[in-house]
């Protein structure tokens, strides 16, 4: 017995020489490629964070799901776990644990297998998760022929040596905790706990830190999801190991191995929760800025989405579009398969909300299914305005010296456009006769429309709408004046906030301010760039124009007073392209503009019959704002905010109804009307009226 114990102990001695040799030889071989301990720092990968305006968290950015945390964080039975089933000696070793060493060695050898066991300490571990130049195999060629993956592994140990060297064994099992990886794209204690279990690290239980600590091997393995019976084994080896180590009793370890698995994958990791289309936007755009680091700064990123807002408008947008989905697949379903028509269709939509004041973007949904489809109709598509374009027409006119009590004819008309001679027609393919630009455009008449950009020329509308806030190509044509030009839907939501901003363009923005890693805020913006592209007077004229529209008999967004009975203030106007292709609602409030678009993907497609802009699309305006100002604040408490209509800016003068000129005071039937101040005037009535006794023509307005 004595001397097998002398020929142990001798062999064991010269094992541990020659390793010792073994060890100087490879860091003289590898010296050049280990990473300088020295002046490296623990920056690990993280996560950046997304939120709304109202403090909501929406999304995390990662390259890696990882979440730190500090010592104090890690619960102490995930410390005792992790070292029971990963290193049990990691409190007495320094770095590498050589008994560890000498023991697979030796059972590698009965094997005739040199790979069949390890010995990798958590420091071990740690080195190789760290450093990419530890496994580095390109070094040396002929010498890596022969050490195969025994340099990898020497290199890793010299490696862990040093780390133990300048770090406590506190720093080190922090480390090791929010590097690891747990499976699943998570990286850290802090993000596997969130992801298995859907609870903060601290609430964790022994089992489930067993249970986490048993995935390290092999995440996908033991993953509670993929193979939960292999998930429990390995958990109450985990716990076995404990009792080993007197980190937890027998009697508890009788009660928990017999638990069952309960992992509850976290709703945030199986769904894209609110908002994902605007998120798309805001990672697109902090991309540009930060490149790569958006995946790894840890930056914390507050947008100008309102969750409330938001959530109102998914709601509404479900229902709402699902309602015009269902007509037109019914329409489609009775219509003879010989006419070419497809047997069902999906209709899209796209919605976004802004404030005027800021150019904050309040809510955003660019399609029907983020799952499905990532193009964001709201920002990327490119469709057809139709009569949503109108305001442009009817801005550029006033702007330039028009009323709107001129008068125009509503009769046919054939234009010569782009070499061929062209028939306009009015949606209801009737004519009206004469009519002022006022009822026309609260009527939505085209040709009334395309005889104004006739008169004022396609390339001073186009210039307007450019210097508004319309970034697509514009054709400067008759046809310009029913929208048959392209525009992407934030264009012409933000071009509109002009007119509640009396005539100041404020740029679209998504993102507030930005806070860094350190808690130093890097970026901060209070309202996008602002300009002055409109008179204040004009604007202010084309909000009551665009109110009419809304307020007055015959307007064809009068069905939000009407049948939705929405009361704040409100202006906007519809639109409707060639054969129902496409459906708009551009609308607002002193508060709030909001736009919707509702079509097919295919432009070549339409909606068909009577999917008009007030029928398919102002519903889901009409819902929204109703919510808005019924239950959030501070909007439930500006109900009765009126636009508002500075005496500074215009004058408001009587209009006889008979002649549509300035009325005298014995003209008998007589309304209001707004003028630019200081500019010229409209002639003054010269008709000799007959005393009819009839009541005002138009309702007022102010």
């Amino acid at each position: 017995m004595t001397k097998r114990l002398l020929l142990l102990s001798i062999f064991t001695f010269g094992f541990l020489c020659c390793y010792a040799l073994f060890l100087a030889g490879i860091y003289l071989a590898f010296n050049d490629n280990l990473p300088d301990i020295d002046a490296w720092s623990f920056q690990p990968k993280r996560i950046t964070r997304v939120f709304s305006a109202d403090g909501k968290h929406l999304k995390n950015f990662l390259e890696e799901n990882r979440e730190i945390l500090t010592y104090e964080e890690i619960p102490e039975a995930m410390q005792e776990a992790l070292v029971a089933i990963e290193d049990q000696r990691f409190y007495s070793h320094w770095g590498i644990d050589m008994r560890r060493i000498f023991g697979a060695a030796l059972a590698n050898l009965r094997s005739m297998d040199l790979t069949a066991q390890g010995a990798s300490t958590i420091t071990q571990q740690l080195a190789r998760n760290l450093f990419s130049e530890v496994g580095d195999q390109r070094s040396s060629a002929s010498l890596e022929a022969v050490l195969g993956s025994y340099a990898r592994k020497v290199r890793e140990q010299i490696t862990a040596v040093q780390i133990e060297r300048l770090y406590t064994k506190r720093e080190i099992l922090t480390m090791y905790l929010n590097t690891v990886f747990f499976g699943h794209n998570c990286f850290g204690l802090k993000a596997a706990a969130r992801f298995y279990f859907d609870k903060d690290v601290e609430a964790l239980t022994i089992d489930e830190c067993a249970l986490l600590a048993g995935l390290l091997p092999a995440p996908n393995i033991y993953s509670p999801f993929r193979n939960p019976d292999k998930a429990r084994r390995r958990r109450n080896q985990v716990l076995a190991g404990m009792v080993q180590t007197k980190k937890l009793s027998t009697n508890t370890y009788r009660k928990l191995q017999n638990r069952p698995v309960i992992a509850r994958r976290s709703q945030r990791a199986a769904t894209y929760g609110l908002a994902p289309y605007f998120i798309e936007y805001v990672r697109q755009q902090l991309e540009r800025q930060y490149g790569s680091g958006l995946y790894r700064d840890g930056v914390t990123v507050h947008t100008t989405l309102d969750s409330r807002l938001q959530e109102i408008a998914e709601k509404h947008f479900a229902i709402e579009i699902g309602r015009v989905h269902e007509r037109v697949n019914q329409y489609l379903a009775r219509q003879d398969s010989s006419e070419g028509l497809p047997d069902s269709a999906v209709v899209q939509a796209a919605f976004i909300a802004m404030d005027p004041r800021t150019g904050h973007i309040l809510a955003m949904i660019g399609g029907r299914d983020f799952s499905e489809s990532k193009f964001n109709r709201a920002t990327q598509a490119k469709r057809q305005a139709g009569s949503s374009f109108k305001p442009f027409v009817y801005t550029a006119a006033i702007d330039n010296n028009r009323f709107t009590i001129d008068m125009l004819e509503d009769n046919a008309i054939t234009i010569w456009e782009e070499g061929k001679l062209w028939d306009p027609e009015n949606y209801d393919k009737k004519f009206r006769g004469p009519m002022t630009l006022r009822e026309g455009f609260k009527q939505s008449r085209n040709l009334i429309a395309i005889k104004l950009a006739d008169q004022i020329g396609p390339g001073l509308i186009r210039r307007y709408a450019r210097k508004m806030g319309i970034t697509t190509r514009i054709n400067a044509v008759p046809s310009i004046g029913i929208g048959t030009s392209d525009v992407h839907l934030l264009d012409l939501v933000s071009a509109y906030c002009v007119f509640p901003n009396k005539g100041i363009y404020v740029e679209p923005m998504s993102v507030a301010h930005i806070v860094d890693k350190e808690g130093n805020t890097s970026f901060e913006k209070q309202t996008g760039r602002r300009r002055e592209v409109l008179r204040p007077a004009t604007a202010v004229i084309m909000t009551d124009m665009l109110r009419s529209a809304i307020d007055e008999q015959g307007g064809t967004g009068h069905s939000i007073r009407t049948f939705y009975r929405f009361k704040p203030d409100a202006a906007g106007k519809t639109g409707t392209t060639n054969d129902y292709r496409d459906a708009w609602f551009i609308g607002f409030t002193p508060h709030i503009v909001a736009g919707v678009w509702v079509g097919l993907d295919d432009p070549t497609v339409r909606l068909w019959p009577r999917q008009s802009g007030a029928v398919a699309a102002l519903p889901l305006w009409a819902r929204f704002m109703q919510e808005v100002y019924r239950n959030v604040e501070p909007y439930r408490d500006l109900v009765d905010e009126k636009f508002d209509y500075p005496e500074d800016l215009v004058d408001r003068l009587p209009v006889c109804n008979e002649t549509h000129k300035l009325a005298r005071r014995d003209c008998p039937d007589k309304s209001e009307d707004l003028f630019l101040k200081g500019e010229a005037l409209p002639p003054v009535c010269q008709s000799l009226h007959r005393a009819t006794g009839k009541p005002s023509g138009r309702p007022q307005r102010f």
